[in-house]
Formats: C-alpha cells, structure tokens, sequence
C-alpha cells in the first residue's frame, strides 16, 4: 500500500485558496511558527486535520479514504436506515390503503 501523504495535500490546497502560513496560523489560532513546525512532522493529529479541513474548506478526510484500497462496508448504517425507512413508508401506505377499504366497506354495509 502507498504511503498516504498529508502535507502535500494540505500545502495544494492552502495554495488553491491562496492561504499563506500566517493567514492558516491566524485561523486556527496559533502562532506562524507552530503552522512550520506541524508541516514539518512526519504525521498530523485528526483533530488537527479536522480544523485544517474546515478552515480550507475541503475534506482531507474523503481524499485520504480514496486512496486507500479498501472496499466500502457493503451495508454503512447510512444506507441501512435509508433502506428500512423506505420500508416502512411503503407498509405506512398499505395500511392507510387497508384503513381506506374498511372504512368504505363499513359505509357500504351501514348504508344496506
């Protein structure tokens, strides 16, 4: 497996939306050196990812798991509840459709 590298990925993208490491180190509250020091280190904290993702207004995140060759889960919980609502909307619309029936049936049989 490829060596996932992050820093590059984050110096495209403070370039792409012309951030200098001031203008970074002032939107995460820290001081300019602290921004040369973490670009620097062989590896980055998630939490620093997280606001580094925010603050370019991109998601590392997401290019990081494209790159890695594992599959997806087949059923993510997403998809999972996704799947069940659809099933439940569709048996709600059965049984207002039964609920329908009955009650023309008891009109039909009051009215005799």
């Amino acid at each position: 497996m490829e060596n996932i590298e992050v820093i590059p990925m984050i110096r495209r993208e403070m370039n792409r939306k012309h951030h200098t490491y001031a203008s970074l180190a002032r939107s995460l509250n820290i001081k300019s050196p602290s921004v040369l020091l973490m670009f620097r280190q062989p590896s980055l904290q998630v939490s620093k990812l997280i606001q580094l993702s925010k603050t370019l207004e991109y998601n590392f995140f997401r290019e990081i798991a494209d790159k890695l060759p594992y599959a997806e889960p087949a059923n993510s919980g997403a998809k999972v509840l996704e799947k069940e609502r659809d099933e439940l909307t569709n048996r709600v619309k059965a049984l207002e459709m039964e609920v329908a029936i009955l009650r023309q049936t008891i009109r039909d049989m009051s009215s005799k």
